[in-house]
């Protein structure tokens, strides 16, 4: 701290299993589904759909040691400090593990009054390895997930498929930072000037793969879910 050098660092590793359901999606999931079988709740027992078992969270603070009265041009005049001196980057970064995905297909189970139906498991691995661009180059085939994974259950039946399966969504990767210019005007005013530059890094993260086995959108990952990179300039005094 004594170099103008401060961060923070956080490491969360978690699980988080619950049997909720029902509610709307938001841009990082597609929500809770309702209950399979109303009579067996326990059986909606499963990872949580926002389960992250890792994240961490990072905030650097680095005051350049350049200026009046700083390590490199302390000597300087006023003006020259206007300009040089006064300088601090600030970042703050999240790594996040993907959330689990739930599974489902049309209800056939309607008739029983039950809102939502989920298919069985074929006993394969659902997630097709392969390069990011795999998933999300737009192209015919490209695909997150298997279909040969599930396999439809019939109606008035229910599927033996868990609420939310181990398989994941993307991680969340975001990078924001900020470089500060400040100045003393006079004895009592102080001036700002923040530069922020948020997704500064430029990493897309991409929403969901559809999850309805009897969608022709299964298993393909077709939108992002964050702002691309984008900067603000602005100036602030106190007084």
């Amino acid at each position: 701290m004594s170099a103008g050098l401060t961060m923070l660092v956080a490491w969360t590793w978690s699980k988080n299993f619950d049997k909720t359901f029902g509610g709307a999606g938001n841009s990082l999931n597609g929500g809770t589904q309702g209950a399979q079988n109303v009579y067996n709740l326990g059986s909606e027992y499963a990872l949580s759909n926002i389960d992250a078992p890792h994240r961490i969270s990072q905030a650097y603070t680095y005051d350049l040691p350049i200026g009046k009265g700083k390590q490199y041009g302390g000597s300087m005049n006023k003006i020259a400090d206007i300009f040089v001196g006064g300088w601090s980057i600030n970042t703050v970064g999240v790594i996040r593990s993907g959330f689990p995905l739930q599974i489902g297909q049309n209800n056939q189970n309607d008739i029983v009054l039950t809102s939502s139906q989920r298919p069985n498991a074929s006993g394969s691995n659902p997630f097709l390895s392969g390069p990011l661009s795999q998933y999300t180059d737009g192209k015919a085939g490209s695909a997150y997930l298997s279909k040969s994974a599930f396999l439809a259950a019939l109606a008035l039946t229910f599927g033996n498929l868990s609420r939310t399966i181990s398989t994941r969504t993307l991680r969340q990767v975001n990078w924001d930072m900020s470089l500060f210019k400040t100045f003393s005007v006079t004895e009592r005013i102080q001036g700002y000037v923040p530069r922020r530059g948020f997704e500064c890094a430029d990493t897309p993260y991409f929403r969901n793969p559809g999850t309805n086995i009897n969608s022709s959108s299964f298993g393909i990952i077709n939108s992002q879910a964050n702002f691309p990179r984008f900067i603000q300039l602005g100036f602030r005094a106190a007084f």
